[in-house]
């Protein structure tokens, strides 16, 4: 029973949906317990792949309490979080990680990938979050896993236009999608009720932000959220 949260299945879901989906309790804290509501701008599905990895790296416990490793990594001060990250997969991937990666051919990977719980399309997407997470965290890799990096289609985002992007062909949302492009600014615009517009833009790095500015600035997102909400169920005028 001690090992039960040790056997979920390597995680599958963008790597960086994982990064925004940690970014959230740096945001508004760590509650005492952790349930999907806490993304709620994901889809289900991705909440259900959220909480997967969470327990794959033990940040979370069978009651879905968060550990101890969870409030490590959130106090983590943003230019070690690439560091903290490798300490996550040393952790979850203790068997394949013991293997000598810079001689690892994709072969291998794949066949290692495959004993931690996935199989077919979903190995493929687990195997390209290893390989992200690996090259994010600065991991030693071979040249075949390198050449397989640059290959993958998890490298490629295409943007649409209603904010989400396509990752290994999936659409996907950010826990924060208007905070994606931070270094050239991102702008929201809404439509108030009674005619006009308001448009909030951000240009910042999430990751260097204060608890502070954090809160000021999702707290101000989330308010957007909430008025369009309230915009898009209110009954419309007869004509």
């Amino acid at each position: 029973m001690a090992d039960e949260t040790k056997q979920a299945a390597a995680p599958y879901l963008p790597f960086k949906t994982f990064l925004s989906s940690l970014e959230a309790f740096s945001a508004h804290g760590v509650p005492p317990l952790i349930d999907r509501s806490i993304w709620r701008t994901q889809p289900g599905g991705m909440q259900g792949l959220i909480m997967g990895a969470l327990r794959f790296f033990d940040l979370i416990d069978s009651d879905n309490r968060p550990t101890e490793r969870l409030e490590k990594f959130v106090s983590t001060p943003a230019d070690k979080r690439a560091h903290a990250v490798r300490v996550l997969l040393e952790h979850g991937y203790s068997d394949l990680i013991s293997q000598d990666l810079t001689k690892m051919t994709v072969k291998m990977l794949d066949d290692s990938i495959e004993k931690y719980g996935v199989s077919g399309e979903t190995k493929k997407k687990a195997t390209t979050f290893f390989l992200q997470a690996a090259k994010h965290s600065d991991l030693p890799l071979s040249s075949f896993l390198q050449t397989q990096i640059r290959a993958t289609p998890g490298t490629r985002r295409k943007r649409l236009t209603n904010g989400r992007s396509k990752e290994n062909g999936e659409e996907q949302s950010s826990a924060f999608p208007e905070l994606l492009s931070p270094a050239h600014g991102s702008t929201k615009t809404i439509q108030l009720h009674n005619g006009g517009t308001l448009t909030l833009t951000v240009s910042v790095d999430v990751f260097t932000m204060s608890s502070d500015d954090r809160n000021f600035v999702f707290g101000l997102i989330d308010r957007l959220r909430e008025y369009e909400s309230q915009k898009s169920v209110a009954p419309k005028e007869g004509k």
